[in-house]
């Protein structure tokens, strides 16, 4: 019951907007409870009783600290704790909670990871048996709602937002149907205001949940799926191309992650706009990105907010590291004092976030490498601006802005091709067939007709990403031109809406020949 599946949207969705619109409006998040709970045994089954689990952590330690936290502000103003001893308390109970909550999403998506790990380095001192995986399944959305649990419990803990205690309330906080496989990553105060208020279903919100849906599946009819059977070509372990066309590849395999994982992100939004519910956004134009740190602050925008508020914000802001600062602005001067710091802070974010993608070698070094690309970046940036002002060029010019966007694309596209290979010698493979001849990998032969797409398809992948190209241009001047179609003339606005209809129906990619692809990040 994918979002992208017509059980989803004809049946699932339709009935949960019916039940919702029926049941009074203060019992209508327990409607919403119901129906996430569903969607998770479609997937999962008896493998809910972990999700309860991390659900009842979360409630149960977010309680105490509030309750710890209550208390001492009822007592006497002379009688009361002090705010280093307050906090010193509730963090144990973090502590004991989110260490809980981590070692129930590290036991079940990292356990036979580790294992290989061990068993591979007793191999090297002789001291290795054969090494058998253990059968462990993982519930749908672990990765999604631990994250989602650690942060309730540290906002908490830090005082930012109120323990609920309403443990139905957690629960579908932590698995809300639409959020569950791909995110976005929501923290309790992004959405408490409209999950649980249980506003009625108005035109003001139908209207722009079902263009936002819309919108999401031309992404991944037109383009992401019509792209499947390329990229399954392109990345096959027997596969020959050399030169341009491995760098063909990784623009191929860059926009179809894109359409899929962005496309699927408009279906979430949109279907959670559908019951008045509003969702932080993931992608915001990553493409027009000058550098790697503002890509990730444009893609996968709520993971990328995650690790700075809970792993980047806490590292730079310890002990240590003040310590650091002090010694370091005194010795080593102020350039040299916040590379280290920067370094220290990224490297435990980009591990993790290599990590968080899944127990595979490409995953951690997809890490790894926009760790390098981001200290570099870092490293480089004063140097580049002194240079410029320099030459007398406008750091801002149009002709640099260009220069790093292309630079920056470069990145991303290497980036993706190590993420999408299966192991990292594949990858290394196909960087070195990159210089390779022929250089321009036999296309002028007609190759490119031997990956799985014919003229018709290249025709519709090629006019489809030029409108998303556009639009996006418009959303970056307008973020609210979704908001603003419905309110359009009725022909303007149903010209959009019958475009769409069509586009899907006639140029989607459906049928003998065609795989949709799969929701890559509910592996995660």
């Amino acid at each position: 019951m994918a979002y992208n599946t017509n059980i989803y949207l004809m049946i699932f969705l339709p009935i949960a907007l019916i039940s919702y619109s029926l049941t009074k409006q203060k019992y209508r998040y327990i409607t919403l409870a119901v129906f996430s709970v569903i969607f998770f045994l479609s997937f999962s089954g008896k493998l809910i009783v972990w999700t309860l689990m991390t659900a009842a952590l979360t409630w149960g330690g977010g309680l105490i600290m509030q309750r710890i936290i209550d208390e001492n502000s009822a007592k006497p103003k002379g009688e009361r704790l002090k705010r280093a001893e307050l906090k010193k308390k509730t963090g144990r109970i973090a502590a004991f909670s989110v260490t809980l909550v981590v070692l129930i999403l590290a036991g079940l998506k990292y356990t036979n990871f580790t294992l290989s790990i061990i068993s591979g380095l007793s191999d090297n001192f002789g001291r290795g048996g054969a090494f058998s995986p253990m059968k462990i399944l993982s519930p749908i959305g672990i990765s999604f709602y631990s994250l989602q649990a650690v942060s309730y419990l540290l906002d908490v803990h830090w005082k930012r937002i109120r323990a609920e205690e309403n443990p139905i309330k957690v629960l579908l906080y932590l698995t809300f149907f639409p959020t569950l496989m791909e995110g976005p990553i929501a923290r309790w105060d992004d959405v408490a205001g409209t999950l649980f208020a249980g506003a009625d279903i108005t035109a003001a919100n139908f209207f722009p949940g079902v263009l936002r849906i819309g919108w999401g599946l031309f992404k991944r009819m037109l383009i992401s799926d019509r792209m499947n059977n390329m990229v399954n070509i392109l990345f096959d372990a027997k596969s020959h191309f050399t030169g341009l066309m491995i760098f063909i590849t990784g623009v191929v395999v860059t926009f179809q992650l894109y359409m899929e994982f962005s496309g699927t992100i408009d279906i979430v939004i949109g279907s959670a706009r559908l019951f008045g519910i509003r969702l932080p956004e993931n992608f915001r134009q990553p493409f027009l990105s000058q550098n790697a740190a503002e890509f990730w602050r444009r893609w996968h925008i709520t993971l990328g907010v995650w690790f700075k508020e809970y792993i980047f914000y806490p590292v730079s802001a310890s002990k240590l590291m003040k310590k650091w600062e002090k010694y370091g602005r005194k010795h080593a001067g102020t350039y040299l004092t916040n590379l280290v710091v920067s370094a220290i802070a990224l490297f435990p974010v980009w591990m993790l976030n290599g990590l968080w993608h899944g127990p595979k070698e490409t995953y951690i070094l997809y890490g790894v490498y926009y760790f390098i690309i981001l200290f570099i970046g870092v490293a480089i940036e004063p140097g580049e601006k002194k240079l410029a002002e320099k030459a007398g060029v406008a750091w801002n010019s149009r002709g640099l802005t260009i220069y790093r966007r292309i630079r920056t694309f470069l990145i991303i596209i290497t980036g993706e091709t190590l993420f999408r290979c299966d192991t990292f010698s594949q990858f290394a493979g196909m960087m070195r067939r990159l210089f390779q001849g022929p250089w321009d990998g036999n296309i002028s032969s007609g190759q490119l007709l031997e990956i799985g797409a014919d003229v018709g398809d290249l025709l519709v992948i090629i006019c489809a990403s030029a409108l998303v190209i556009f639009i996006n241009l418009k959303l970056e001047k307008d973020p609210d031109l979704f908001e603003k179609i419905p309110s359009l003339s009725l022909p303007k606005r149903w010209s959009v809406y019958y475009f769409l209809i069509f586009s899907i129906i006639i140029f989607g990619a459906y049928g003998p020949g065609y795989q949709p692809v799969d929701l890559i990040y509910a592996g995660f």
